[in-house]
């Protein structure tokens, strides 16, 4: 149903407040830098250092390592929103400067960034979490880690799960998580053990490595419960980028999301498109944590949005 005029009580001379809620963000945007990506099959070729130095003797020959290089393709993923309002609202907007008009299209780049995580942590359409064919999702690949119901541990089990072979650089936190976490205190002083986490529950970095929390992280709009609690790892592996830039277009005739016409109805639609790219270049670089089975199903698994 399109927004309408009817539903929006418009003053006579001020401006009119956006009310904002706690929206989610992209953490793979927040914890991994972009990358110019092509509309075409770009290959990766990763490299695995596995050199070491030898002490070689006088006179003693000297051996060699065997370097194999893999290929990695990056996927390509479009993404489109379309927001209907009616042509009343955009008058109103335009004649009371509400910035109604503006506040959707804002929403819909939020959807965008969003998006990432979606398609590359859990393979889902965010629009109504279906299971996208010919994904695979990053939660089923990465090192898999269970939880204990003990968030302490489980932080130290997520981070050990790929420590020792991959750098630790970022951590992606659920919303869940981040709230178990921010509660935890030193039983001597009663002090929080995690002072990183504010109320918000976004730290910015826990312990001096990067962190960023969102629901997409559990994969809130997901149909099938992911059970994910957090990734860490080395955020690096993950490559992404715009194929094609982000496009905002106003459409004002025709059908362009089969919800009828739009000059019949007196509305005009709003329309964000674009293209991602993304790619992981070693899966195992990044740990999961999931809650265990028996957890999960003792709720919904669903985070507030």
């Amino acid at each position: 149903m399109a927004l309408t005029t009817a539903k929006i009580t418009l003053p006579t001379d001020v401006a009119v407040g956006i009310v904002n809620k706690a929206s989610d963000a992209s953490t793979i945007a927040a914890l991994s830098p972009s990358t110019p990506m092509l509309f075409r099959d770009q290959d990766y070729m990763v490299f695995t250092p596995t050199a070491e130095a030898e002490v070689v003797a006088e006179g003693e020959n000297k051996s060699s390592y065997e370097q194999t290089l893999t290929t990695v393709t990056a996927k390509r993923v479009k993404l489109q929103t379309t927001t209907r309002v009616t042509s009343e609202l955009e008058w109103a907007d335009e004649d009371n400067r509400t910035q109604i008009i503006e506040s959707i299209v804002s929403d819909q780049a939020a959807a965008f960034a969003r998006a990432l995580d979606y398609v590359l942590y859990h393979a889902v359409n965010p629009k109504d979490g279906s299971a996208l064919a010919g994904y695979t999702a990053l939660n089923t690949t990465a090192t898999q880690v269970t939880s204990t119901g003990d968030a302490v541990e489980d932080m130290d089990a997520l981070v050990d799960a790929v420590a020792a072979t991959y750098d630790v650089n970022g951590i992606a936190l659920s919303k869940t998580f981040a709230a178990q976490l921010r509660k935890v205190r030193v039983p001597s002083t009663g002090l929080r053990l995690y002072p990183e986490i504010p109320m918000n529950l976004q730290p910015g970095t826990i312990e001096g490595v990067k962190a960023a929390t969102s629901g997409t992280v559990s994969g809130v709009r997901a149909a099938t419960v992911t059970n994910v609690l957090a990734f860490a790892g080395d955020f690096s592996v993950i490559k992404w980028g715009l194929v094609r830039d982000m496009t905002a277009q106003v459409i004002p005739y025709g059908d362009p999301d089969g919800a009828g016409d739009l000059q019949r109805t007196n509305q005009v639609a709003y329309r964000t498109e674009g293209v991602y790219g993304f790619a992981v270049l070693d899966s195992k670089a990044i740990a999961c944590l999931k809650a265990a089975a028996s957890a999960a199903s003792a709720g919904t698994g669903k985070e507030a949005k």
